[in-house]
């Protein structure tokens, strides 16, 4: 029995990941089609934003505004206006940085790096294989859904990000967002004014970004070299 045992329970628990596995599996296409109903269906847009955080303490929650320039082949302007100026400047996981008021780069670091590398623009750019691996989604009121992470790791952290995406013949389209740490606290982004660009490549990618952003042109050159500035 003392050889029998751990054969029998090596296979119960293969079994038991077996039928977590397929179970997930049975779920993906659902959850891919509610995924589909929220994120954005281009791979180059940019819009207006406003965010708001609440702050343990503050009796009204932080905000901010600006604009915003997302090209999956490019990367991520995130530009904040008011209450002060900044830009956040996402390529990919490694080359991120903050470009203050007066153009000066820094590393993007922290909770700050992990939230854009690992949430927000995986969202922006439709990630739907790492949302259905990585967390539990499912549907809310008013054309929402609701996703909580699935690892321990995760959830010390996060608690739930919640998605709602409107489409009116007055507004048009926009996106709010809202996350929720692990102690509670409420981050909400609301993104409106969205303009999709209908182009292909890099080089087109980089030219609408120096329309936009044609007084900061440093920017969208940190988007397309950014090995040339992470040594400054």
């Amino acid at each position: 029995m003392t050889k029998i045992y751990p054969k029998w329970f090596a296979s119960m628990l293969f079994l038991g990941g077996l039928s977590g596995a397929l179970a997930a599996k049975d779920t993906q296409p659902e959850d891919e089609a509610l995924l589909a109903s929220v994120f954005p269906s281009g791979c180059h847009f940019s819009g207006q934003f406003t965010q708001k955080k609440a702050i343990e303490g503050l009796p009204v929650p932080l905000m901010s505004t600006g604009d915003f320039y997302y090209s999956c082949d490019l990367g991520l302007v995130w530009h904040t206006s008011e209450p002060f100026k900044d830009a956040i400047l996402y390529v990919n996981g490694s080359n991120n940085f903050r470009a203050d008021e007066t153009g000066a780069l820094t590393p993007l670091t922290g909770t700050t790096r992990y939230i854009m590398s690992n949430i927000f623009v995986r969202l922006l750019k439709g990630d739907t294989q790492y949302f259905t691996e990585e967390f539990a989604i499912s549907p809310a009121d008013d054309n929402a859904i609701v996703m909580r992470p699935h690892s321990d790791m995760m959830r010390r952290g996060l608690d739930s990000i919640h998605i709602q995406k409107k489409d009116t013949a007055e507004a048009g389209v926009s996106l709010d967002i809202a996350i929720t740490d692990a102690t509670g606290q409420l981050t909400s982004v609301s993104i409106a004014d969205i303009n999709e660009y209908a182009f292909e490549g890099k080089r087109s990618a980089y030219e609408q970004c120096q329309t936009l952003y044609s007084d900061t042109a440093t920017w969208c050159q940190v988007l397309r070299s950014p090995a040339r500035y992470k040594s400054r």
